[in-house]
C-alpha cells in the first residue's frame, strides 16, 4: 500500500498574509491534496494563524461546509505577534472525483478569521455500486447521500453543493429532476447515464438579501430515469438567517421540548411553549416556523428581558418527529430546534 507524506515546510522569514477578515490572518487559505484514496482514509493539513491585532484572541469554533470536514482549534488565547495552527481533516468515505471542501473559522466576538478551501482528486474504493452508493432513488439508480443540508447560508450569494449517483442498470438512463421548481435552489444533473456510469449532480442555493427575513429553505430534489418511478426524494435544506455578534452581553435563549396534550374542554392538543432569556441583554425573536397543522400567535421581533420568561400557546395536530424553528439573536443558538410531544 502506497501512503501519502505530507511535509510542512514552516518557513523562517514571516509569510505573506492573505486577506485580513478579523484579528488574524491565515498564511494561505487553500490547500490541494491532490491524488488520494478513499481506502487510505482521512488526510490533515496545518494552516498557519497569525495574530496582527494588538489584543489576545481565541479561536472559538469552526463551521464546516460539509460533514467530510472538521477543523482541530488552538487552545488558549493567541497574543499578538504569535502564531498558531488550524489543522483541517478530510474524510474522503463516499467522495469520488475532484472534490472541493470548506471550513469558515471564528474567533470570539463572532469574528470571522476567514473560511479555509481544500481540494482532493479522490480514487474511490474498489467496490460494486450499490456499496458506494447506498441510497436507492430509483430502480437502478443509486446516490451517494440521502440528503442535502446547507446549514448557515450566507445573504445574497448562491452556496452550491454536490453529491454523486450512479447508473447499476444494463442500459442507459436519461435522467429527469423535478422538485425544486418555484424553490431557492436550482440542480445541475447530467441528462443521459450510461450503465455503469457514475456522474456528479450539484445543487445551488440562491440566498435572498432581504435582511429581515429568517428562514428555512427547503426542496425536495426527486432524480429518476425517464419513465421509471421516483423510490425516494433528496431534500434540501439550509438556513437564511444573520449571524448576531458574539459577546458576555448577548443574550442566551433557552427552551424545552413542547408536549401537546388533550383535556376535557378542548379535544383540540395545544401546549405551552417557555422561552426564556439568562442573557444580560435583551433576547429578540425574529420568527417562529411551526409544521403544517400546528397554530400559535406569534408576533415577530417579540422582546424577553433579561432573566424573563415568555409562554406561547400552541395548538393542533403534529406528524410523528416534527420540530419547531424557533430564529433569534442568540449568537450561540440564532436557530433553535424545537421538539415536538405529543401525549
Amino acid at each position: 500500500m502506497r501512503h501519502v507524506v505530507l511535509v510542512l515546510l514552516l518557513a523562517v522569514t514571516a509569510p505573506v498574509l492573505s486577506a485580513q477578515e478579523g484579528p488574524g490572518a491565515f498564511d494561505s487559505r487553500e490547500w490541494d491534496f491532490g491524488a488520494i484514496r478513499e481506502a487510505d482514509g482521512p488526510v490533515r493539513h496545518a494552516f498557519q494563524l497569525f495574530n496582527h491585532s494588538d489584543r489576545p484572541f481565541r479561536v472559538e469554533r469552526a463551521i464546516p461546509g460539509c460533514t467530510c470536514v472538521s477543523a482541530a482549534l488552538p487552545k488558549g488565547e493567541i497574543g499578538p505577534g504569535e502564531g498558531a495552527m488550524v489543522e483541517v481533516v478530510f474524510t474522503p468515505a463516499g467522495a469520488a472525483g475532484n472534490v472541493q471542501r470548506s471550513v469558515e473559522i471564528y474567533a470570539s466576538g463572532n469574528r470571522s478569521l476567514g473560511t479555509l478551501h481544500i481540494r482532493a482528486d479522490v480514487l474511490p474504493a474498489d467496490r460494486s455500486i450499490q456499496e458506494r452508493y447506498p441510497v436507492v432513488l430509483a430502480d437502478g439508480l443509486y446516490a451517494s447521500r440521502a440528503d442535502l443540508n446547507f446549514g448557515y447560508l450566507e445573504r445574497g450569494r448562491e452556496t452550491g453543493k454536490a453529491f454523486f449517483v450512479a447508473n447499476a442498470s444494463p442500459a442507459p438512463m436519461q435522467l429527469k429532476v423535478s422538485g425544486v421548481d418555484g424553490s431557492r435552489f436550482r440542480v445541475v444533473c447530467p441528462t443521459t447515464l450510461q450503465s455503469g456510469e457514475e456522474a456528479r449532480v450539484e445543487v445551488w442555493c440562491q440566498t435572498p438579501s432581504d435582511p429581515s427575513l429568517f428562514a428555512t429553505l427547503r426542496a425536495s430534489l426527486r432524480i429518476f430515469p425517464e419513465g421509471r418511478k421516483t423510490l425516494r426524494e433528496i431534500p434540501l435544506s439550509g438556513l437564511c438567517l444573520t449571524l448576531a455578534p458574539e459577546s458576555d452581553q448577548a443574550p442566551r435563549l433557552r427552551t424545552g421540548s413542547l408536549k401537546l396534550s388533550r383535556s376535557l374542554l378542548s379535544p383540540t392538543p395545544h401546549g405551552t411553549l417557555e422561552i426564556s432569556n439568562d442573557g444580560p441583554s435583551a433576547l429578540v425573536l425574529h420568527a417562529l416556523e411551526l409544521p403544517e397543522g400546528l397554530r400559535c400567535s406569534f408576533r415577530k421581533g417579540t422582546r424577553i428581558g433579561p432573566g424573563e420568561c415568555l409562554k406561547l400557546r400552541i395548538s393542533g395536530t403534529a406528524p410523528k418527529g416534527a420540530r419547531i424553528t424557533l430564529f433569534s439573536n442568540d449568537p450561540l443558538r440564532p436557530a433553535k430546534e424545537i421538539l415536538i410531544q405529543t401525549i
